[in-house]
């Protein structure tokens, strides 16, 4: 699909194989950009790293399932605007809410 591979963004879809209450009820995966990454551990003071996380649900029309497309960011700090992030120009965002 359109919207994987993309820095910092990912999904969630139901979990088909779900047998038991103890299997989770959606997977999927999230690719994050290095960058990012070695920015908020660079500003960790300790072994946990936060980074905000937004969510929005979608369809996905050929089967009719809906699942959740994903965003992460740094942890939102009042009065500070986030930088717009580039984008390739053979980049598809029809099907990313975002």
């Amino acid at each position: 699909m359109a919207y994987e591979n993309r820095p910092n963004t990912g999904s969630l879809w139901p979990n088909k194989n779900r047998t038991q209450d103890i299997q989770p009820n959606t997977t999927g995966k999230i690719y994050i950009d290095r960058s990012l990454l070695e920015e908020v551990m660079a500003q960790s003071n300790n072994s946990l790293v936060q980074l905000d996380i937004s969510g929005w649900t979608a369809i996905w029309k050929a089967e009719n399932v809906k699942y959740i497309t994903l965003k992460i960011s740094k942890p939102f700090v009042k009065g500070e605007q986030a930088a717009p992030q580039k984008q390739q120009e053979d980049d598809d965002d029809s099907e990313i809410p975002f």
